[in-house]
């Protein structure tokens, strides 16, 4: 994998012609998000890494890519059987593509991760050959077994943490499998929400981060009344649902919805929750809606535009996951912007990147290679990209001048954020 050509880059422009579409009250929290550090920066900017990554040479090996594979978009969640699982998390960018774009956008969060915590050069490249090994080495796995054992196969969670990996590793994996057992609707009420003047539960309107639907200027509802805009997009999402999860819907009644800020690349975007009662005051359901855009790998890869782009990011994730949310759907609101609907707080939860050394993040890094592949191999011809591969090692020998490439542009695109924002060119915003 080479790059191709020269390169002429302006990530700025590529990020600000994203945010045309996005709430203007948003940009300047999204900005102050990506300043933070180059490793900040680097997950807001996967539509300029989307740019670089098209001026490389590739296999044309295809499969389903995650499209913004860094290693806090990996993480923990409940499957329907209520097991908690590991797997990849976030699908916004999800398209079909070279599986080398994926892979070395993964390998880059590591370098830059480990960067930011101050950690030596030698050991720098240690964490991101062995991200890139785990990687190949899982492929080469997946290429041996027959499809249906590949298409089921899931981490031992358990082996993991009692067994493998370093202390430091084991032990934070510890913190957030607890901490993430915790996180569910009612610990999301418990968060968000305040008591009404009838006793009530209603979302805390705290603007810019949580602005209540209630509170919204009536353009960006279409002039309707929130009630009336939330309903609409609620009874056409559940079309999306299988007949059983419309059933268990029906018992639940919405009482308010919010905006709320999330992420870094998402922050802008048509982001919203909903709080739902059941039958009893403790019986509360909170879903997440997303809009969704087109993904930052579309201008550079073939194939017919999708028709939905909410649908997009479902059937994408359907496809990566080897189990997937059952509240997983999409709609279309009155004013023609798509969204996707998940459970909110279900069982998640992610590593903290800050709290791992050097030997954690290499562990992280196995871990997160492994699932990758996984992915992978379900979408695309697993027994085609592991002969691509070749020997593990080799594989990450040949890779590593270009991770180190894009982690050195991220550095560098950093430092023009940073001087954008001093130069009042580019918005901020004291609240994160």
């Amino acid at each position: 994998m080479v790059v191709s050509g020269a390169m002429q880059r302006d990530p700025l422009t590529l990020l600000l012609d994203q945010e045309t579409q996005r709430l203007e009250w948003l940009l300047p929290v999204r900005h102050s998000r990506m300043a933070e550090s180059p490793f900040a920066y680097f997950r807001g900017a996967a539509a300029v890494m989307a740019a670089d990554l098209a001026r490389h040479n590739h296999s044309g090996l295809l499969v389903q890519l995650c499209g913004d594979a860094h290693l806090l978009n990996f993480g923990f969640f409940g499957s329907p059987e209520r097991q908690l699982l590991f797997d990849i998390s976030d699908f916004d960018e999800t398209f079909p593509g070279p599986y080398e774009w994926d892979v070395v956008r993964l390998a880059t969060s590591f370098l830059l991760a480990a960067r930011s915590n101050g950690i030596g050069d030698a050991e720098q490249e240690a964490i991101c050959c062995r991200a890139l090994r785990s990687y190949a080495k899982a492929m080469h796995q997946f290429a041996a077994m027959p499809f249906m054992p590949m298409w089921v196969a899931r981490l031992p969670l358990e082996a993991l943490i009692k067994e493998r990996g370093s202390r430091n590793f084991r032990e934070h994996l510890r913190h957030v499998v607890a901490a993430a057992l915790h996180r569910d609707s009612r610990q999301a009420v418990r968060k968000l929400c305040e008591a009404d003047a009838n006793g009530g539960l209603r979302f805390r309107h705290d603007p810019p981060l949580l602005w209540r639907h209630v509170e919204l200027p009536p353009g960006l509802l279409g002039g309707l009344h929130w009630r009336e805009w939330a309903e609409h997009l609620f009874e056409s999402y559940k079309d999306t649902l299988r007949a059983d999860m419309r059933h268990l819907l029906s018992r639940y009644r919405l009482v308010d919805a919010a905006l709320k800020a999330v992420g870094v690349g998402s922050v802008g975007t048509r982001c919203a929750v909903g709080l739902f009662m059941g039958e009893s005051a403790d019986d509360v359901l909170v879903l997440q809606s997303k809009q969704a855009v087109g993904s930052v790998l579309a201008p550079y890869l073939s194939g017919p535009a999708p028709e939905h782009q909410g649908e997009r990011v479902v059937q994408g994730q359907r496809l990566l996951q080897t189990a997937s949310d059952v509240f997983l759907g999409w709609t279309r609101s009155l004013l023609h912007h798509d969204f996707y609907w998940r459970h909110f707080r279900d069982w998640k939860g992610s590593v903290e990147v800050e709290c791992l050394n050097a030997d954690g993040l290499k562990d992280y890094a196995r871990l997160c290679g492994w699932t990758l592949a996984k992915a992978h191999a379900r979408s695309g011809d697993r027994r085609a990209i592991a002969a691509d591969l070749g020997a593990p090692k080799a594989f990450a020998q040949r890779l590593g001048d270009v991770v180190a490439q894009h982690a050195q542009w991220a550095q560098d695109d950093h430092a023009l954020l940073l001087e954008g924002i001093a130069r009042g060119q580019i918005s901020s915003s004291p609240v994160v």
